[in-house]
């Protein structure tokens, strides 16, 4: 599921303003959201393509993080 980069990663921390990251492309994004999920999951992270317009909801990472979890204990 590679998207030609740059992708963002955006999330809020405490009603602060949204902080941006950028990685090359979407898989990278995706596995800095897992690495850091525990402390991403209350930030509404979101990913955004190179325009910024969103690629992936905060529901779409929280619902593919849960799931990553699932497979992770039948395992």
């Amino acid at each position: 599921m590679t998207t030609q980069g740059p992708v963002h990663l955006r999330w809020r921390a405490a009603g602060a303003a949204p902080e941006i990251e950028t990685f090359a492309d979407l898989d990278a994004a995706l596995d800095a959201v897992e690495e850091r999920w525990e402390e991403l999951q209350h930030q509404a992270p979101q990913i955004l393509d190179a325009r910024k317009i969103l690629l992936i909801s905060t529901e779409q990472l929280k619902a593919a993080m849960v799931e990553g979890e699932d497979e992770d204990a039948a395992d």
